[in-house]
């Protein structure tokens, strides 16, 4: 009884990891067809899409980056000072920012909340039949709903990442200041000589890479979820849990492949 429920478990593991891929791949073609072909989607929910994902998680975005450029200097500044080496606080928190904690952070935030958000609507609209009533009417759900959000999604991550790059490095310049008397542009000077674009770039694909990960997460849970209420919220919290999972695991292939 034991191996049967173990190989149960195994096979539904599998069933589920080949569904996802076959979303996954289904959303490049539809994405480059409507790229190449202009039809099927409406253009104003792709603006919709931008505006919510952009504009409406800028606060917590730049809240939180601010608030982790602070605290990684006041942690780093403590070390650094221990060796007369306060000047290379610029370098860790340039470096460290653009590079790791403002795209994992980034990716993280948005797995909580726009994830969340795309995985309620289209579960939603799955329980109360609308998925079926777009298949009836000859629209493809996986289309029509998916492709806006993830043209949404990529339009919105360069512009959150350069916000929070700007303000996690604001917070690095704050405590610099106040706690070790580095001016403003010594400060910034000796970041230019460790950071790059180069550096910008690779945060900036790591972001995107997740953002696409969390609306493909989150219209997979929301295409599969089971009916009735109840399955709308386990749909929704196992959305948030399987992008911020497969963000770790990313992230970790990044770090092997670029480091």
């Amino acid at each position: 009884m034991i191996s049967e429920k173990i190989a149960d478990n195994i096979f539904e593991k599998v069933r589920e990891i080949r569904q996802y891929m076959i979303l996954l791949t289904d959303e490049i073609f539809y994405l480059f067809q409507y790229i190449f072909n202009r039809k099927g989607i409406y253009p104003g929910e792709i603006v919709k899409q931008f505006f919510f994902m952009a504009y409406g998680s800028f606060p917590i975005v730049t809240l939180i980056s601010f608030l982790v450029g602070i605290t990684i200097s006041i942690t780093t500044i403590q070390q650094l000072q221990l060796f007369g080496a306060d000047i290379y606080l610029a370098d860790i928190v340039g470096y460290g920012l653009i590079r790791e904690l403002v795209p994992l952070m980034t990716g993280i935030i948005l797995a909580g909340k726009i994830g969340a958000s795309v995985t309620a609507e289209i579960a939603s609209m799955k329980v109360l039949e609308e998925v079926d009533a777009l298949k009836v009417m000859g629209v493809i759900p996986e289309k029509y709903l998916m492709v806006p959000r993830i043209i949404g999604i990529i339009f919105a991550i360069p512009f959150l990442v350069a916000i929070a790059d700007f303000i996690g490095i604001l917070g690095g310049i704050i405590v610099g200041k106040i706690i070790a008397g580095i001016p403003v542009i010594v400060f910034y000077n000796e970041m230019l000589t460790v950071v790059g674009i180069e550096d910008f770039l690779i945060g900036m694909l790591k972001t995107l890479v997740f953002g696409l990960i969390i609306v493909i997460s989150s219209g997979y849970k929301g295409f599969t979820v089971s009916m009735g209420a109840q399955g709308v919220g386990k749909a929704t919290t196992e959305s948030v849990v399987l992008s911020i999972s497969l963000i770790i695991i990313i992230d970790c292939i990044f770090a092997l492949l670029l480091y």
